[in-house]
């Protein structure tokens, strides 16, 4: 039994040892992917838009008002510029206020202005994001953060995915625009909240995928196109609010 443990110990520790080389990866490739320097921001929104929510009649006829609201920031903040992710943020703005695109304009730059550190150069704010979502996590859903941690997953090979979008390319839009207003209102909180909220209910689905490649595929593919509830889940993200704010000020006191 004793050897048993420490095999186990030992498998363990390397794949805690493959998730930190993963994550070294994931956030080069990361940054790669986002390098604005030999992009044209215009050239890039238009090559997004094309598969932005295309399973969605309602999004085609309003791409001009998400191309103007994604041209004009970009032209605006030229040090963030454009980056992929954000034509999900836009979408989202201009099908919640379909016939406001003043709205769903100054709504996108909020957005902007609250989650910066998603999109700007170092991702400080989705380092943070993901520091604090591994303390939740291995937590309070330990059941699946064990389950990820042994099919070898680590969280940057999903919450950007997810958090760059605002939840775009990981939830139907019409939950996607239930579970805006909370964002809003909470900030990374309301990130961190919805985040788990959103993988407490999926998390049965979840372990039922027995590999990385599965595991990515459900999180970054499927659960997008799978129905969900956007009151439950909201409701539920606020009930998580609570213990964020809990972890939030003690990492916060941490650093301090």
């Amino acid at each position: 039994l004793k050897d048993g443990v420490t095999v186990q110990a030992q498998a363990f520790r390397l794949a805690e040892f493959g998730a930190c080389v993963q994550s070294i990866s994931n956030l080069s490739h990361l940054a790669a992917a986002m390098d604005r320097s030999q992009t044209d921001p215009i050239e890039a929104i238009r090559n997004d838009l094309e598969r932005t929510f295309a399973d969605m009649p309602m999004v085609a006829p309003r791409k001009p008002q998400i191309f103007r609201i994604l041209q004009e920031y970009a032209t605006d903040n030229p040090d963030i510029g454009y980056t992929q992710g954000m034509n999900y943020v836009a979408a989202t703005m201009v099908l919640k206020y379909p016939d406001r695109e003043d709205l769903a304009r100054r709504r996108f730059s909020e957005v902007m202005l609250q989650f910066s550190g998603f999109w700007s150069d170092g991702f400080p704010l989705l380092k943070f994001g993901v520091q604090l979502f591994e303390r939740l996590a291995e937590q309070h859903l330990s059941s699946l953060w064990n389950h990820f941690l042994s099919c070898g997953v680590e969280p940057l090979s999903y919450l950007p995915n997810g958090w760059l979008s605002l939840f775009g390319k990981w939830l139907p839009l019409p939950a996607v625009i239930q579970a805006m207003d909370l964002v809003l209102e909470s900030g990374v909180r309301g990130v961190l909240a919805v985040t788990l909220a959103l993988f407490q209910i999926q998390q049965t689905k979840m372990k039922s995928a027995q590999a990385m490649e599965n595991v990515l595929e459900l999180i970054n593919q499927d659960m997008r196109t799978s129905p969900v509830d956007g009151e439950l889940l909201v409701k539920c993200a606020r009930i998580w609010l609570p213990v964020v704010d809990e972890a939030f000020q003690g990492l916060c006191g941490k650093a301090e």
